[in-house]
């Protein structure tokens, strides 16, 4: 829906002068313009409020995200064992990495 347009803003103007009179007139347009006023303030504040509801649940989402994920590293962390306990078999000694990084990654133009 588009704004009114001068010429029907004149032709608003003028069916109003005939509806209420030369001495009502700017009464009744103070009284429009304090309702839109009110009108506009009421909606800003509405949607002030929706918008910091919705920045509550995304903070709510993440936040059961992190209780989540700190529920599985505690649970993981629980485990016991010779994988997770840091300790080694007697007799067995640490292997080296196979990979070593030599130089700067392979590019590949096209992947990009």
């Amino acid at each position: 829906m588009n704004a009114p347009g001068f010429w029907e803003i004149i032709v608003l103007a003028i069916f109003a002068l005939f509806i209420f009179g030369p001495e009502q007139l700017p009464k009744v347009a103070r009284q429009v313009g304090t309702m839109v006023g009110q009108f506009r303030r009421e909606a800003s504040g509405t949607l002030d409020e929706l918008r910091r509801a919705a920045e509550l649940d995304d903070l709510k989402e993440v936040a059961d995200e992190f209780r989540s994920t700190a529920t599985d590293l505690q649970r993981s962390s629980d485990l016991t064992g010779p994988l997770t306990s840091g300790s080694r078999p007697a007799g067995a000694r640490a292997v080296p990495p196979t990979v070593r990084a030599e130089g700067p990654p392979p590019f590949d133009p096209e992947a990009t």
